[in-house]
């Protein structure tokens, strides 16, 4: 079954809109909304791929704190 929209529209929506406060609260590191919206792309993926690996979805919380704890410098 084909996607409907790419994920880079997708990805494009979120750094407008509310996600940004949601990754800012949920990732506990005090993010700029500038820094955040930087990263959450990298957070989504990295979401995507802890959710595959595991079998079931992660959520951001889980997903932010694994990358922030792991990957970001």
């Amino acid at each position: 079954m084909p996607i409907p929209f790419p994920l880079d529209d997708v990805i494009a929506r979120l750094t407008r809109g509310p996600e940004l406060d949601v990754l800012r609260r949920e990732a506990g590191q005090g993010l700029s909304r500038t820094r955040a919206r930087e990263v959450l792309p990298r957070v989504l993926e990295h979401k995507w791929l802890l959710s595959e690996r595991l079998g079931r979805d992660v959520g951001l919380r889980v997903a932010a704190a694994d990358y922030f704890d792991n990957f970001a410098t």
